[in-house]
């Protein structure tokens, strides 16, 4: 079943830089979610809601949900020294699905289930002839979802999900600090909750909570050591942050729907990358990492045009989580402003959601301060220069009242 579930994970994720918090794209999985600038926890109407907020799928009803999502993360770093070359990582722009449905269960309950790639990706760089640098990468997940969701009264609803997720993971280096080529994959289980007031006709709000998520895999490579290749088992765990956010959805008039909201994640809970080869514990790796915790504020609004059409519209903004100090090549993340836009046509018990989001904005620089920290290299920025990325994000989705 493991080996089932790594080879749907490995066929659906897409090689791609993201940003936020390095390995995480900061708007996902709902098209009709992204066009309100993500602001959807006190909105989320559709299956997708086993990810935002489970309980919104008590006051959606039975629903289908066929969607798919497309990002184009083209990226650069630029080293401070002349002396190494511009890099930037070939990607792979092909779709990413994000399937769901909601049962109803009486009068009361519903069920449901959903799948996506919701953290990381893969990056590949080219050969430029560097030494202690990660060539390629893929730390990722897909999660499989199965959730529920409890009608307390006709304006009070809670749920809540298990979440299964399936971790890739893959890396190839160059000295750094011997070279390597190791896989791994695993299996994790995490949970989310959510709870949604109608506080009035008017006004929505919504709360929800994603466990951290522990994805211990295994697999095997081979370090080049100076003696010939080793072959080694090897050992990663995958420590996905866990997440909240809270928001209000405001009906303006009968054609203005305002949603706004606040979300942290925990991001602090990458302290380290490390990577164990039992049996040859003494090559054992690890990156420090240290990152810290990030924030988001997010609004969006919706306009029907008229019965069947509507515009949409969303913006946000995202705080850094890598510091200067551990930054590399392969991340990239800087405090960001994104906007989307988006269009939804409805026909009877169908509804067709399409959005775009933008992510871009100023670069980054990092400096070097090794002249700063003298007698400790150890603090020293591991990678200074200019890092620049642009983010576009493309969502469609089919969805079936039932």
């Amino acid at each position: 079943m493991r080996r089932l579930m790594a080879a749907l994970a490995a066929l659906v994720l897409v090689p791609h830089a993201a940003e936020a918090g390095g390995i995480a794209r900061p708007n996902i999985i709902s098209a009709r979610g992204l066009s309100l600038g993500g602001a959807f926890v006190a909105v989320a109407d559709d299956a997708t809601a086993w990810h935002f907020n489970p309980a919104g799928t008590v006051f959606a009803g039975a629903n289908v949900h066929l969607g798919a999502e497309l990002v184009i993360a083209p990226r650069s770093y630029k080293p401070l020294d002349p002396a190494l070359p511009e890099q930037s990582p070939e990607t792979i722009i092909a779709p990413l699905p994000a399937l769901g449905v909601v049962a109803k269960v009486g009068e009361r309950v519903t069920l449901g289930a959903g799948a996506w790639n919701t953290y990381g990706g893969q990056l590949t760089y080219p050969d430029q002839g560097l030494r202690g640098v990660i060539d390629a990468s893929q730390n990722a997940v897909f999660e499989v979802v199965g959730g529920v969701g409890y009608q307390v009264n006709e304006r009070v609803a809670v749920g809540g999900a298990v979440r299964m997720g399936v971790g890739l993971f893959k890396v190839q280096t160059t000295q750094k600090p011997v070279d390597s080529d190791l896989s791994a994959t695993g299996v994790g289980v995490g949970a989310s909750l959510g709870a949604m007031w109608r506080a009035s006709d008017k006004v929505t709000l919504g709360a929800s909570w994603r466990s951290g998520l522990n994805i211990r895999t295994t697999g095997d490579g081979a370090l080049m050591l100076p003696a010939g290749p080793l072959p080694v088992e090897v050992v990663h765990t995958q420590t996905w942050p866990q997440s909240a956010s809270v928001g209000s959805a405001v009906v303006v008039s009968p054609r203005l729907l305002w949603s706004l909201e606040l979300g942290w994640t925990q991001w602090s809970r990458f302290e380290t990358l490390d990577v164990t080869f039992p049996g040859t514990e003494q090559v054992n790796q690890s990156f420090p990492l240290d990152w810290v915790d990030n924030y988001t504020v997010r609004s969006g609004v919706q306009w029907q045009a008229r019965p069947g059409f509507a515009l949409r519209g969303g913006l946000y903004f995202d705080t850094n989580a890598i510091p200067d100090q551990n930054i590399e090549r392969q991340y990239v993340d800087r405090d960001k402003l994104g906007g989307s836009l988006g269009v939804g046509l409805g026909s009877g018990t169908w509804r067709f959601d399409f959005g775009a989001d933008f992510l871009g904005g100023a670069g980054r620089t990092v400096p070097d301060n090794s002249a700063e920290v003298g007698a400790f290299p150890e603090l020293a920025n591991a990678a200074p220069g200019e890092y620049s990325s642009t983010l576009v994000t493309f969502e469609a989705a089919f969805v079936r009242r039932l």
